[in-house]
């Protein structure tokens, strides 16, 4: 008999005993019981007889052995994310195959016709235009094939073109071989043609039979990503998000498990997927916020996708048009090589940046349009170009107040202010969804008479409809986006110059493309100059940048207008000045001198309750504790949103220079704290604000 130890899928922090009749690779996924239920679990180790000091009889035994096996390198990286970013390492497991996944539920395989390859029948019969009776005579006459190779790549993209600029970063990137780790950041300015860059690699790793991920910030951003991968690959890659149906991952993760090569396109999870011959990591939009997972199991997947490709010994590629503060300070400690892309494809010119200032071209207090920005969307609309008005606030209004006696209308169970929806008449809190009728009365004076306050892409969408009457508008939003066949409808008429006004929040700024548009109007500059977030600069800079990288990709010159109160503010004079290096110098220093990322590490300790006395009873646990260790610690202070989803919120954190040091003293203090209050206790490293 030989023993071992295995972690179950889950909620577990420590592996279990389990005993079999053969030996068992580490790594080898396994059918087991815990509590008395069927679970699966991975080996990771085998365990010494002689070191067994218990009852070997009340071992339990591995039910059977599954035919897929994770590499050695994945378990060290499961292990790695499971320890720094203090998730049970049974659960860290779970996250890198998903949820769903049944390794016994027989797979629907993909079907192949005139060497093509199909996700399902109904993918097929709409394709090629084919009845019902033809598909079945086709699979009769075996013309329709079951595969289970869903990723079919011919060899050829010959329609990479590269310029001189482009293949001279190529030629500097390959330098270094596919087959052993490094980093590099392709730090291209808008319509540089990045994409087109880092194909080149993708198909320099598909003709050595490797395997490929490419992260994407946004679910809605992989189709738009696939079909333009096909127009280069013809064929289509392989999709992982939380939308994708089990069947569709359980495919992906037969493919991944047994060394297919392919193309993996995804949303932040799929870096946790157990590939078998990775070799080519990118992560593109690397500054994107949406990398970091804030609920649940909290994790970077830009930094895990470096640190994986480290373990897989692959190449990563970070790819921004503004790289983060993080990256770009790794590019200073020569851990990440820099490769610049100066100019567009198109070679038309950068966007010319002007800045109206409000104290001076104040519109009408019905208006949020300046006299300026109306005079120059009219003459760009009159040249029938494309103008984009850019607001990042959705819905109507953001706030509604009471005529009566001034209070908001807040969400029950969250400390923020509903968002009024004119396009459903609903009030929604965008922070845990909950949805209210648009018939409120004051809970304060119970008077049913409100106003609405401030501006929302709806209400923004009206004035820009009364001024500009003409011209077809369209909101450009994560709502309107949802649903697919909108999203092409969409996209046909904007492609086709039928809309010609676009009313677009931050998603606008990811990755889109949009020939004709000539004009970018921001309206509102400072809306979150002022935030209490850390990086509320470094995002807002990396927002407009994007943003104004719209205007002009093909062409002319593209012109942006941002209205703002704080002209003189040094993030809007590298703005128009173009000179990206001097707010990273600035916002560098200014970080090092405050003790912020990155130059320390961060880790929040968030405390969430019910009870809000409870809640100070654990926070004071935590803070005694912390003076009885002397670890510095700073807070408590109630977060951003002190009651959200119906739990009162504090946060506390540390502060450290190193990693090691900062996961050291977390670890430390956790193992004082009553085990019943744990549960109500998260760990954020790195957050993405504190406050």
């Amino acid at each position: 008999m030989y023993y071992f130890k295995v972690i179950p899928f889950g909620l577990m922090d420590r592996p279990l005993l389990y005993k079999y009749s053969e030996k068992i690779r580490s790594g080898t996924i396994v059918d087991i019981s815990i509590r008395n239920k069927k679970s699966i679990g991975v080996v990771l180790s085998e365990v010494i007889a002689s070191e067994i000091t218990f009852d070997k009889k009340k071992i339990l035994t591995i039910t059977e052995l599954n035919s897929y096996i994770f590499k050695s390198s994945h378990l060290d990286f499961i292990e790695y994310l499971s320890k720094h970013y203090f998730i049970d390492l049974g659960m860290s497991f779970k996250l890198s195959i998903g949820s769903e996944l049944n390794l016994k539920k027989k797979i629907k395989n993909y079907l192949l016709f005139q060497d093509k390859i199909y996700e399902n029948k109904k993918n097929l019969i709409h394709e090629n235009n084919i009845s019902n009776k033809d598909f079945l005579n086709y699979q009769n006459e075996n013309k329709i094939k079951e595969t289970n190779l869903g990723f079919q790549f011919n060899g050829k993209a010959d329609s990479i073109l590269l310029n001189n600029e482009q293949e001279k970063i190529f030629q500097e990137i390959s330098r270094d071989n596919l087959s052993k780790y490094s980093c590099h950041l392709i730090d291209g300015v808008t319509g540089s043609g990045k994409t087109e860059l880092y194909f080149k690699f993708i198909f320099k790793a598909l003709i050595d039979r490797k395997q490929i991920l490419v992260l994407l910030p946004e679910i809605a951003l992989t189709e738009d990503w696939s079909d333009r991968f096909y127009k280069y690959f013809g064929c289509k890659p392989y999709v992982w998000h939380s939308k994708q149906t089990v069947n569709q991952k359980s495919k992906v993760l037969r493919s991944l498990l047994t060394g297919e090569p392919c193309v993996v396109v995804g949303a932040r999870s799929s870096v946790l997927l157990p590939f078998h011959n990775l070799k080519l990591i990118i992560c593109d939009e690397e500054h994107d916020s949406s990398y970091k997972q804030d609920d649940g199991p909290k994790y970077h997947a830009r930094d895990m996708s470096i640190l994986k490709a480290s373990k897989e010994k692959a190449m990563c590629l970070l790819v921004s048009a503004s790289a983060s503060l993080e990256t770009l300070y790794n590019v200073k400690k020569d851990k990440i090589k820099q490769h610049h892309l100066n100019s567009q494809f198109f070679k038309t010119s950068l966007p010319k940046i002007q800045l109206i200032d409000m104290n001076l071209s104040k519109p009408s207090s019905t208006s949020w349009i300046s006299k300026e920005m109306f005079e120059k969307t009219s003459l760009v609309l009159k040249n029938k170009g494309q103008v984009l008005f850019f607001l990042n606030r959705r819905g109507y209004a953001p706030t509604k107040m009471c005529a009566h006696c001034h209070a908001t209308v807040q969400c029950k169970n969250c400390s923020t202010n509903l968002v009024y929806h004119k396009s459903l008449n609903k009030l929604i809190c965008h922070h845990c969804a909950s949805m209210y009728e648009n018939n409120q009365s004051c809970l304060q004076c119970s008077s049913a008479k409100f106003i609405s306050l401030g501006i929302g892409l709806e209400r923004l969408q009206e004035e820009v409809m009364r001024l500009f009457s003409g011209s077809k508008v369209q909101i450009f939003s994560s709502d309107t986006l949802r649903n697919k066949n909108n999203k092409k409808i969409f996209f046909d008429e904007v492609h086709n110059n039928k809309t010609k006004i676009l009313i677009g929040s931050q998603i606008i700024g990811k990755s889109f493309h949009f020939p004709n548009l000539k004009l970018v109007n921001i309206i509102d500059g400072d809306s979150t100059l002022h935030s209490p977030d850390f990086r509320a600069l470094e995002k807002t800079y990396q927002l407009f940048q994007q943003v104004a990288g719209r205007s002009g990709r093909e062409g002319a010159q593209g012109d942006v207008l941002i209205q703002t109160y704080n002209v003189k503010h040094p993030l809007f004079q590298s703005l128009i000045k173009q000179d990206r290096n001097q707010f990273i110098d600035t916002e560098l220093e200014r970080r090092e001198s405050s003790h912020l990322p990155p130059y320390f590490k961060i880790g929040v300790l968030n405390i969430l309750h019910k009870s809000q006395s409870d809640l100070r009873e654990i926070t004071l646990e935590i803070t005694e504790k912390s003076q009885k260790l002397k670890i510095q610690i700073y807070g408590p202070t109630p977060a951003l949103i002190p009651y959200k989803k119906s739990h009162f919120h504090q946060i506390l954190f540390l502060k450290e220079r190193s990693y090691g040091e900062l996961e050291r003293k977390i670890r430390l203090l956790k193992s004082l704290i009553n085990p019943k209050n744990q549960r109500f206790l998260s760990i954020d490293i790195d957050p993405i604000n504190i406050s």
